[in-house]
């Protein structure tokens, strides 16, 4: 099982799965990781010269990304005010049209993108056909090691965690569920909304709670008439709208934001709070690849990762500010690339337990 972590200022401490919190510890942590970084910085800035001078004749960024269109287009614009000399190209595409969009690139032989940015499982169907090259940034040293791997290739430019929603003005704090497994009593049943495309969080759940107690979970859901709509974006709409007081899967960035818009949403984190990676990397046949590291390392600074952050996007950076779930000590339990090697099997148990095509 993947660790988990918990946020408090960003501080991780984790020990075999369970967090830790250890000041001492994190303070000295802390210290030598920012000692290390500030290192590297050192140590690499001819390398970094090089590389600048190779991106001045290079010139372009094409840069395909699956997040929202505001968030991507903020990070290129202040990439782009960093190196005047770089005309970044922006593509904004669903997760999974980057993956056909980019197979079927390479199967043509095309070689157009320089860095994808993509979530964890649709990153991994590109990842394993070879299209991406090992970038070691310099700021990788900055995440926790559940948000990159271990060989080089990837760092997650933000995660987005997953929690139960509900309508302030349709449950009262009272009825509020305190378990997942609460969701299973009757007083629900016809009154929740999900998301159809739940494949990534019924894996990560199997191998969070055990097969045997996932798969109880799961069917008591299947039996509760639940609603499904095609998109966390559209259930926060639609809770929002007063359609069904629930929702058993949402993002809890979209629920703060609409939040804050003066919808009457609320999160509700109940364990386990299954957190989804997006991984930024470079491609192995970028036609621009020395500006393509430029932007990796520019997105995860602390520069790149406050815009993000700005736009309610968690970062697993250190000292960047925490969001919500952190600053309350939320366990977060990191969802693993490794299990998309078995999507096909996950996601046709997901489909017949719940009656989906």
């Amino acid at each position: 099982m993947r660790h988990s972590f918990t946020g408090r200022g960003n501080n991780y401490g984790v020990i075999e799965g369970v967090s830790v919190n250890q000041p001492t510890a994190s303070l000295v942590s802390t210290v030598i990781i920012a000692f290390a970084i500030f290192l590297a910085g050192r140590l690499s800035a001819q390398d970094r010269d090089a590389i600048i001078a190779k991106a001045r004749q290079e010139k372009e960024l094409v840069y395909y990304s699956t997040a929202d269109i505001r968030d991507g287009t903020a990070l290129v614009h202040a990439f782009q005010k960093k190196y005047p000399f770089v005309e970044p190209k922006l593509l904004r595409l669903g997760s999974t049209q980057v993956v056909t969009k980019v197979l079927q690139e390479h199967r043509g032989g095309a070689r157009l993108f320089d860095v994808i940015s993509a979530t964890s499982f649709q990153f991994y169907e590109i990842h394993k056909e070879d299209l991406f090259q090992k970038h070691e940034s310099p700021e990788r040293r900055a995440f926790h090691d559940d948000f990159k791997d271990k060989e080089g290739y990837w760092v997650s430019a933000y995660h987005n965690a997953s929690v139960v929603a509900y309508n302030t003005h349709l449950v009262k704090p009272v009825e509020l569920p305190k378990s997942l497994d609460d969701l299973l009593d009757p007083k629900w049943k016809g009154k929740m909304l999900m998301d159809s495309r739940e494949t990534e969080w019924y894996a990560s759940m199997i191998q969070i709670l055990g097969r045997e107690k996932a798969l109880r979970l799961m069917r008591g859901l299947a039996k509760q008439d639940l609603s499904f709509r095609p998109g966390r974006t559209l259930i926060t709409q639609v809770l929002a709208s007063g359609e069904a007081p629930l929702a058993v899967n949402n993002y809890d960035h979209l629920v703060q934001a609409a939040k804050k818009r003066g919808a009457p949403v609320e999160s509700l984190p109940l364990t386990p709070v299954v957190s989804r990676v997006t991984p930024i990397a470079l491609g192995r046949y970028a036609p621009h690849p020395n500006v393509g590291r430029l932007f990796i390392d520019f997105s995860l600074s602390e520069e790149g990762q406050k815009i993000l952050r700005g736009f309610g996007r968690s970062s697993a950076r250190r000292g960047i500010e925490p969001d919500d779930l952190q600053r309350k000590g939320i366990k977060l339990y990191v969802s693993d690339i490794a299990l998309a090697k078995d999507y096909a099997r996950y996601d046709k148990e997901f489909k017949e337990i719940f009656g989906l095509r």
